[in-house]
């Protein structure tokens, strides 16, 4: 049963739990939280893994690290009440086993810079001196790899438009013009909103009342 909770110590996060959130910042993470709609139809644009002793990985600028949870509650948007909008999600047992090689996974990223770029090829079937990630696709691979190369979630089209009016935000549109590189519309890819809405987790805790947005993304569940 998934409750509703307003206090850190309330969260009983197990190793692996993916920690899913509306994270505040400029009009990136804006843009990134109106692309698909997330568990519930929620607007989510960040995810990180909890690694235990209150500690997160995540791929955030500008590179892969590790946070606090009270730093990375911090960053999150919060609702009307002043509470932070995060969803918690848990592997399903069947996939339990794959946490501690999935951790080990993410620790050896650490330090490994941030894909601003969004590059499908920016991952760890390239070269390791141009690898990057960003925050859905460090997950994906963490476990991937552990699963023996077997994907665990499977990578999703990207998109670049908003999930409103089906058109490409200005945005990206000026950004890949700016770095000369098409924008990968429809490339493999990850969405954090699109991994919360994946069969292999659990929703356990939504903490806060998370926009939803319409959903459009039955075809990727």
């Amino acid at each position: 049963m998934i409750q509703q909770q307003n206090s850190l110590p309330d969260l009983d996060l197990q190793k692996g739990d993916l920690l899913f959130q509306l994270r505040k910042g400029g009009e990136l993470e804006w843009i990134i939280s109106r692309i698909f709609a997330g568990y519930s139809g929620m607007a989510l644009n960040h995810v990180a893994l909890f690694s235990g002793d209150g500690e997160l990985v995540e791929a955030v600028m500008p590179r892969v690290q590790k946070a606090t949870l009270t730093q990375f509650i911090d960053k999150s948007v919060c609702d009307g009440l002043g509470r932070p909008c995060i969803l918690v999600a848990r592997l399903k047992s069947a996939w339990q086993p794959l946490v501690d090689k999935a951790l080990a996974f993410a620790d050896e990223q650490l330090h490994i810079p941030y894909n601003s770029h969004f590059s499908p090829d920016s991952h760890a079937h390239s070269d390791i001196s141009n690898r990057a990630w960003y925050c859905s696709a460090l997950v994906l691979e963490a476990f991937r790899s552990a699963n023996q190369g077997k994907p665990v979630f499977p990578e999703t089209p990207m998109g670049f438009r908003d999930l409103e009016t089906g058109e490409i935000f200005p945005y990206w549109v000026e950004f890949y013009r700016k770095i000369g590189q098409p924008i990968p519309e429809g490339e493999p890819g990850s969405h954090p909103a699109l991994l919360s809405c994946s069969d292999k987790l659990e929703v356990i805790r939504v903490m806060g009342q998370l926009p939803a947005r319409q959903a459009a993304n039955e075809q990727f569940v």
